[in-house]
């Protein structure tokens, strides 16, 4: 089992909330390489929030450690229409026109988390290989992750934002930062293949030259 701790957001799809963001795209890429996918993190409440909860389940991603913020859920709203930003459902229902949202990952981030969402969180699972961190935190709550990660004998990786003062990664964690753009394609695809990989047992080398060439990405080379 794969836990990845950050929170989703709801994007417009077609007129429906569907759930989005890094780590959504993530655990998407996990479960679709066969693995055994629990999200982590916070959705807000009303009819937006459990859309996102539904979106979760026709995707086959466990969200049982999944907390209910008392905030409305954070919805992307469509750059075709307006400014960037976050609108409840309520207020985006009012809107004409609202397609399918294109906000960049990161632009737009679900609720916080802190040390003690995520140490009740994981209490919720049962034994986990790997565990994938895809939402910046801060250092106790990043604490918090890597003791549970020590304590079951799982591996770490860290996603982090292009020039985030994060605290730093303990020394046997994969650490990968995400690309200003397409965090949620290519880069998504490729951490949800290397974490199921290590879940299957895979060798972290290993698993990433293989997750790599699945996506189409080459290692940088020196002149």
């Amino acid at each position: 089992m794969i836990p990845v701790i950050g929170s989703p957001v709801g994007r417009i799809v077609a007129g429906s909330v569907v759930a989005a963001g890094l780590p959504m795209a993530v655990a998407r890429a996990a479960t679709a390489d066969g693995a055994a996918v629990q999200l982590i993190g916070k959705v807000g409440d009303g009819s937006a929030g459990d859309a996102i909860l539904l979106s979760l389940a026709a995707d086959g991603i466990g969200h049982v450690a999944l907390l209910r913020d008392p905030a409305p859920a954070v919805i992307e709203r469509d750059p075709a229409t307006d400014d960037l930003g976050a609108e409840s459902i309520d207020v985006l229902a009012e809107r004409d026109g609202a397609g399918e949202a294109s906000v960049g990952a990161g632009t737009i981030a679900g609720p916080g988390l802190d040390a003690g969402d995520l140490e009740l969180g994981l209490r919720y699972l049962p034994e986990y290989a790997v565990i994938v961190v895809a939402q910046d935190l801060e250092a106790a709550a990043l604490a918090a992750v890597s003791e549970a990660a020590r304590w079951a004998g799982a591996r770490l990786v860290i996603i982090r934002e292009p020039a985030a003062a994060s605290p730093p990664a303990p020394d046997d964690a994969t650490v990968l930062e995400a690309p200003s753009e397409d965090a949620e394609g290519a880069f998504a695809s490729l951490v949800g293949r290397y974490a199921a990989a290590l879940d299957r047992g895979t060798q972290p080398e290993d698993a990433f030259v293989a997750a790599s060439a699945a996506v189409g990405w080459q290692p940088a080379t020196a002149d």
